[in-house]
């Protein structure tokens, strides 16, 4: 065991001093709290004194497609969201070889990690070869295994798609049945590994039919898990659901008989008030993308009426274009009080004066809890996933001097992760030291990313 102590530890929603949180030898922690209780249960644990640090959970990307970091540089610039599908994913999608998938794996899960997530959910659907063809779940290991030789716990997040309509959906499209069996046999295959989570995922109401959807939802409740979906991430996503369906989108779920605390919907972005009531009734959560809302021009997504009506939102960083959560948290926050014109949005959730463990909460705990994790708090029986923060770092100062809230709300407003990061920890073992990535280091990184063939087309 290791009994660790730091200037600032952060416990039950903010940063306090005189507190110690102690680490059991199978990675979880076994305490944390005032430093005299856990102390009291330390025994002859390892000690360590951490001055001028402060810590805090890893934090987590509930929505991720890391192979579309290949895409950074050359589809920045569309001229819309159609555009840069045709123009940009679909060809990249059709030169992406096995090598080329898990180079750009290897590099958004490396700067994930420098950026102080500890655990992506990786919501997968490239199932076919490049000759279109099946291949039972080997690029789906791939992805995995690039998450965990870099060190970050996955949960994969794996599509049913079985809509092809054009060539580049020949990478996704396959019969339900077999997403089903895949999932199914991953689930099986991964039980005994603490840092792997599979759940299924309906790709969306236009990549996925209803006996897909209605498959992938039974599976969740076989597999005991949430299951995820994009849906209505784009403003003309509404009049597709109307036409094709005869309702708006998550309506067309809740007459399907789908919808339920089991629900995951990504983006919500055009959602109507009844469909937000309609989402909280039924106890389902949300994954909101900021970055790449904005990115791909799709809306502003109504948090702060999701937050009040009680549905937990987690945040993704899903295209990957900079992979970092607490970017994600900033621009969530901000957006609001662009849409609104008044400041501190989301930290008021649930009272009259800012809090920013509401807004800390989207970052960690709401993320674990919609991807089914024991991560994002530093609590007993939780996995010791953590970041020990550097407190002289430029980028904390003069609040690092403060701690307690101003401390939470510099994680959120101007902490620089990739300089102030003393070490990152996942399972109780240290992944990362001042950026430094044990399992993959700079130069074979670059090596990797440089050989991938996708990128030479």
């Amino acid at each position: 065991m290791q009994l660790w102590r730091a200037d600032w530890i952060h416990h039950e929603g903010t940063f306090r001093r005189d507190h110690a949180l102690l680490i059991g030898d199978e990675g979880r922690i076994a305490a944390c709290g005032p430093r005299a209780e856990v102390e009291a249960l330390a025994g002859d644990a390892e000690v360590r004194e951490l001055a001028g640090r402060a810590i805090a959970p890893g934090t987590i990307s509930a929505h991720s497609h890391a192979f579309q970091v290949f895409l950074r540089g050359a589809g920045d610039h569309p001229a819309s969201f159609p555009d840069w599908v045709s123009r940009y994913l679909y060809p990249l999608l059709e030169r992406l070889d096995d090598d080329s998938l898990e180079a750009a794996a290897l590099l958004c899960f490396h700067q994930m990690l420098r950026a102080g997530i500890t655990t992506v959910g990786e919501f997968h659907y490239v199932h076919n070869g490049v000759d279109f063809a099946g291949r039972a779940g080997e690029l789906s290991r791939i992805v995995i295994r690039a998450a965990r030789k870099v060190g970050l716990r996955i949960a994969f997040i794996s599509t049913l798609y079985d809509v092809k309509q054009r060539t580049g959906q020949g990478r996704m499209a396959r019969p339900a049945a077999e997403a089903v069996s895949e999932i199914r046999g991953l689930a099986r295959e991964l039980a005994g590994d603490p840092f792997v989570t599979v759940l299924p995922a309906p790709h969306s109401l236009h990549g996925a039919t209803r006996a897909s959807i209605e498959a992938g939802a039974a599976l969740a409740e076989e597999l005991d898990t949430r299951w995820h979906i994009h849906l209505a991430e784009q403003e003309d996503d509404v009049p597709f659901a109307q036409e094709r369906h005869g309702a708006r989108p998550l309506e067309v779920l809740e007459r399907w008989g789908v919808l339920s605390e089991r629900t995951v919907l990504v983006h919500g972005i055009w959602l109507s008030p009844e469909e937000r009531a309609l989402l909280a009734e039924r106890g389902g959560g949300l994954v909101t993308n900021p970055t790449t809302n904005m990115a791909l021009g799709d809306g502003i997504a109504p948090l702060r009426d999701l937050l009040d009506r009680g549905v937990s939102v987690g945040l993704g960083t899903d295209m990957n274009a900079a992979p970092n959560v607490l970017t994600e948290l900033r621009t969530a926050e901000y957006l609001q009080r662009v849409q609104s014109l008044e400041m501190g949005r989301l930290p008021r959730v649930g009272g009259a004066e800012p809090d920013p463990a509401v807004l800390w909460r989207l970052a960690t705990t709401h993320g674990a809890e919609l991807l089914g994790v024991e991560a994002g708090a530093l609590a007993a029986g939780q996995w010791a996933d953590l970041l020990v923060i550097d407190l002289a770092d430029p980028s904390l100062l003069p609040g690092s001097l403060l701690g307690g809230d101003a401390l939470l709300n510099l994680l959120s407003s101007s902490m620089v992760p990739e300089t102030a990061l003393a070490e990152t920890w996942v399972g109780g073992r240290c992944v990362a030291t001042r950026g430094e990535v044990a399992g993959l280091p700079l130069d074979e990184l670059r090596a990797r990313v440089a050989a991938a063939a996708a990128l030479g087309a």
